[in-house]
């Protein structure tokens, strides 16, 4: 229990807290208060110094196998692995000092902090919310390469998976949030709590890896981070309306930290996992699944991301760098594990990445990138060499591999020193389940070498070392340079500083990918960088400036991106560059709708092919909505040299295929004898499209081709839904398993009465993505007879659907069928509903307007969780506290102002089946309300207002429920208005309060 309102022990408290932050505290570590009280623990600091179990943090719960399962020793651990010679391993720090390491950030005192993530949990459990991360100091005081001094700066967060530090305080990513936790006296104590700056890193519904992670200050002075494939998420400030938030599906994202900005940089990969820039700064990334090396160019869609694009006209996706992988790829690459791989370079899964840039270490080995390869226990080396426009990542002999079972790394950074510094979570299994989470190991190594560094430790060290490059980045930062500075270096001899003069002046300017610019979006007018960067596409001779002023098409307005992209697309020494063609197709992907006309403009004029295919693909797929474009484009291809022609009729195809039917365009026959029209199988198709129409046939086929594109299998399923077919039922049932289509099956499905089909929906429902799942549930609702199918899945658990798939205002909807037998199953199914009294109602919004943002803002959460622990904590579980007799209020709408209102004001207005109120009448007279928790042959136990109270079966004379929730009327009415502020804003807080 915290002692909150015990002065003497408070004061008492914090003079022990004083003498804590003081004392060395290699062996030392405060204890879970809900375990144990911090006064005691440090109170007896001298007894426990030497007890291996005095930095325990959780207490110890591994797995009942984990007795024939432990690590190697750390300091055997480090002598045991393999490096290359005059390069030695030693232990930093350890266990129980430290544990579970997640990730690691450097400050500019020299001191590592680290990350430690103890809710991550078991395959079954997902995460444990019951336990709290923390996070570490660590410091080298007497420079022996052993950590002399720790320091817990918090331990009151979950979800932890990345750490950062600067600007007054320190970055946590804490999915589904970026937190802000202010340290302005950097006195290693937080000055207040978290302040939420991000929301919508989602976690998966059915994964619980790939969130966002890898928090890392860029060159340019943003917080730069990561995000798998399997957590798609909606991101901005909190608050941020839906139709504005920007949306992520894989990739790295970054933060200004003063302008309180945000943009995703790019999108696709698996997961990656660790990022790093070059002496150059050009940020290269780590991926964990199968292509592991990527060079991150703003506004990239990459490869491996196992899925569709969410922008329809992405076609084709940019590859990974790496001209090999670490795994035999001719076999699955799930078979590159327990050292199948070893002669590959380990295997398929990658974690942590540096880019070496100190000058301790042999020449041979700066600027190298290295990384853990997961599966071959190793540090897997990459050279960088430049290519035309970009870099290829080609193999180097492995740096290290690690004989101790035990070896997760999972991050690896140059330290201060010049070593580097590489953390190991210290785990068995893929994804460190198989053998129970082991929750009380974990190490930091120190790998060195003998030479002499004479390098200066900057904060971050991209800014380390002399040169035009770091100085830009720098007086950029500092607010020392101007556009027409910016604009001077753009005519500067070295390319990569080119490169950034076009990077920082148009830093600000906001980055698109989907649509097209937002319209409230502000964008610089300035006319003498337009006409600057018109110029460098137009001569400048390096095809890495080349991509920077491709990137930079996503950035620019509308009406001025077709100016750029033709100087470009005019320069045939780099027609084969495949990557600078797709970064220019990603920047001009929003003109199919907005300007179709100006596309054609560049179709014309190109001289990169590959553009001329995916332009006549793009217009062709909008051909009922811009035929007169179409039209222009045909006529355009005139001017095309034969290998455009030839690839403009690709994608004419290709942005036909799913249709049925379409009218012939004026100018196809003359299009037909071009030179470089000559495809005979695509124009016979194409001819029987635009002249009786494609066969139904044919488009079911496309439908049905597990090895179509998916873009055009959604458009032949929308095609053949709009013709209703006799067979569409069958075709429709045949997709309910495809994730992308079964959502548009739906529509096709809900034509039929048939309950048979109901059914159906049921038995696939899971293989629904999450937005699909509420299409599926609204089908369901669409007919009677099928709402009652949907509400006896929920009562038999099919599918494992549940009452929390069926919203309050869906089951409304069902009422609205004003069927006597259906309100009733609602009923017994899921709960109650009546609609809230105007009396209830006015209550609700003057709280509303009461409880502002600047009112919670003020509360004291502290107060506010006694108040909940008194007031709620009987019947509701939060954090793993509290009772089950509620609903666990951990993954509620706990964020939504208007969601605790109507609950706490309103409590009977919507009351599941499993809250209901029941009255036991005994024999002896007596009357009991309160809620059924269990019930057997000889027992019952009720939950009333007080206490859990059994009694005998023979002793129940009756028991009637009621439809009222259990939760009671007037919760507010005895507490202060500043203590309903600060229970509200405790109820809303992201993260657990920690006194």
């Amino acid at each position: 229990m915290y002692y909150l309102l015990d002065w003497p022990r408070l004061l008492k408290r914090s003079c022990v807290l004083m003498l804590f932050a003081v004392l060395p505290t290699s062996s030392l570590v405060m204890q879970p208060a809900l375990a144990e009280d911090p006064v005691d623990v440090v109170t007896d600091v001298m007894k426990k110094q030497s007890s291996p179990r005095a930095a325990d943090f959780p207490p110890v719960i591994n797995s009942p196998s984990e007795a024939d399962q432990l690590p190697m020793p750390a300091e055997d651990a480090a002598v045991s692995m393999k490096l290359p010679e005059g390069f030695h391993a030693t232990v930093f720090a350890l266990e129980p000092d430290v544990q579970n390491p997640i990730a690691m950030a450097w400050d500019e005192r020299q001191r590592l902090w680290i990350a430690e993530n103890y809710t991550y949990s078991d395959r079954t459990q997902r995460f444990d919310l019951s336990m709290r991360d923390r996070v570490l100091i660590f410091e080298d005081s007497d420079k022996d390469g052993k950590a002399d001094t720790r320091k817990v700066f918090l331990d009151d967060v979950q979800m932890l998976t990345s750490v950062e530090i600067g600007h007054g305080g320190v970055y946590l990513m804490c999915p589904p949030q970026l937190l802000f936790v202010p340290d302005a006296d950097g006195d290693d104590v937080p000055d207040g709590p978290p302040q939420v700056l991000l929301d919508g890193f989602e976690i998966g519904e059915s994964s619980r890896h790939n969130f966002a992670n890898g928090l890392r200050w860029g060159p340019d002075g943003w917080l730069y981070g990561r995000c798998g494939h399997s957590c798609p998420g909606r991101i901005g400030q909190p608050g941020t309306p839906a139709d504005q938030r920007i949306p992520i599906d894989g990739g790295i994202w970054r933060y200004h930290p003063t302008r309180q900005v945000v943009e995703v940089l790019c999108h696709g990969t698996v997961n990656p996992w660790g990022h790093d820039w070059d002496k150059n700064g050009e940020l290269f990334f780590i991926n964990t699944v199968i292509g592991h090396l990527w060079h991150m160019v703003p506004g990239s869609h990459f490869k491996e991301s196992f899925g569709e694009s969410e922008n329809p006209f992405v076609y084709e996706r940019m590859d990974m760098i790496a001209d090999h992988y670490h795994f035999d790829t001719r076999g699955n690459w799930t078979n590159s594990r327990d050292g199948k791989a070893n002669d590959f370079g380990g295997g398929h899964a990658h974690v942590g990445m540096l880019i070496y840039h100190g000058d301790r270490w042999p020449k041979q080995y700066q600027d190298k990138l290295m990384t853990i390869n997961m599966h071959g226990s190793r540090v897997n080396v990459e050279r960088l060499d430049r290519t035309t426009s970009g870099y290829v990542g080609r193999h180097e002999p492995d740096f290290l591999i690690s004989r101790d079972p035990f070896f997760r790394g999972t991050d690896l950074s140059v330290g201060p020193d010049g070593d580097v510094y590489l953390i190991d979570w210290s785990d068995t299994g893929e994804c460190h389940e198989h053998t129970g989470v082991h929750r009380t190991s974990g190490r930091i190594f120190k790998i060195s070498h003998p030479g002499k560094s004479t390098r200066v430790f900057t904060k971050p060290m991209c800014l380390a070392g002399t040169g035009e490059l770091p100085k830009l980045w720098r007086d950029y930062q500092d607010g020392k340079i101007s556009s027409e500075d910016l604009r001077q270096l753009a005519e500067h001899d070295d390319e990569h500083v080119r490169v950034w003069a076009i990077r920082l002046l148009t830093d600000f300017w906001p980055l698109d990918w989907m649509t097209g610019p937002n319209p409230q979006a502000e964008y610089p007018v300035d006319s003498a960088t337009t006409s600057l960067l018109l110029q460098m596409a137009s001569d400048d001779p390096s095809g890495l400036v080349v991509r920077a002023l491709v990137s930079t098409l996503q950035r620019m307005p509308i009406e001025a991106r077709s100016s750029l992209a033709e100087q470009i697309l005019s320069r045939q020494e780099f027609s084969d560059q495949r990557d600078l063609a797709l970064l220019c197709w990603y920047g001009l992907m929003p003109l199919v709708d907005r300007a179709p006309d100006q596309l054609v403009e560049i179709a014309a004029k190109t001289e990169w092919p590959l553009l001329s295919r995916w332009i006549a693909r793009g217009l062709s797929s909008r051909y009922r909505e811009h035929s007169e474009s179409f039209e222009r484009l045909l006529q355009a291809a005139n001017k095309m040299p034969p290998a455009s022609q030839s690839e403009t009729l690709i994608g004419i195809h290709e942005g036909l295929q799913g249709y049925r039917k379409a009218a012939l365009p004026r100018a196809w026959n003359e299009f037909c004898r071009l030179p470089g029209v000559h495809d005979s199988d695509r124009l016979r198709d194409l001819n029987i499209l635009f002249g009786d129409g494609r066969a139904l046939d044919a488009v079911r086929d496309l439908v049905l081709n597990d090895r179509a594109d998916m873009k055009v299998r959604i458009s032949a399923l929308e095609t053949l839904i709009d013709a209703k077919p006799n067979d569409l039922r069958r075709v429709c049932e045949q997709v309910l398993n495809v994730q992308l289509l079964n959502g548009i099956a739906l529509r096709g499905l809900s034509f039929e009465e048939d309950s048979e089909i109901a059914k159906l929906i049921v038995r696939r429902y899971r293989n629904f993505l999450a937005d699909d799942r509420q299409k599926a549930i609204e089908t369901l609702l669409s007919r009677k007879t099928w709402a009652m199918i949907l509400l006896d899945a929920i009562d038999q658990g099919q599918s494992s659907l549940s009452t929390s798939d069926l919203s309050a205002s869906q089951a409304r909807q069902i009422l609205t069928f004003d069927d006597a037998d259906l309100t009733a199953r609602l009923g017994e199914v899921w709960g109650q509903l009546r609609e809230t009294s105007e009396e209830r109602r006015i209550a609700i919004e003057d709280w509303k307007k009461r409880l502002d943002k600047k009112t919670l803002a003020a509360a004291d959460l502290s107060s506010g969780r006694v108040l909940f622990e008194k007031t709620c904590a009987g019947c509701h579980m939060l954090y793993g506290q509290g009772n089950r007799v509620g609903p666990d209020l951990t993954g509620a709408q706990r964020g939504s102002l208007e969601y605790l209102l109507e609950n706490i004001l309103d409590p009977s207005a919507v009351v599941g089946k499993d809250y209901r109120m029941s009255k036991v009448l005994t024999v002896d007279g007596r009357i009991l309300s309160g809620l059924v928790i269990s019930r057997d042959a000889n027992r019952l136990v009720l939950r009333t207002a007080t206490e859990p109270i059994t009694i005998a079966d023979d002793d129940i004379e009756l028991i009637e429920e009621s439809a009222l929730s259990a939760m009671p009327d007037g919760l507010l009415h005895n507490l202060t208005d500043d203590q309903v502020a600060e229970l509200i804003a405790y109820l809303m807080h992201p993260t657990q309060v920690f006194p």
